[in-house]
């Protein structure tokens, strides 16, 4: 099944530890860590990804 694609986004998150901005694909199946810290960003959820508590994001532009 194929997603409409306004739903499927690149989302800029910053870090809440090191303030480190690391790109993510809003559907993501696998955790996502800060390279910097370590600091866990995003976890799956099976549809679209849970961000971590207290990291900001935004949306990348087109």
């Amino acid at each position: 099944v194929l997603k409409d694609k306004k739903s499927l986004l690149l989302i800029d998150v910053k870090c809440q530890g090191c303030f480190n901005i690391t790109t993510v694909f809003s559907h993501s199946q696998t955790v996502v860590v800060c390279g910097n810290c370590q600091t866990v960003l995003c976890q799956p959820t099976g549809g679209r990804a849970r961000l971590t508590e207290g990291c900001s994001f935004r949306k990348k532009g087109d």
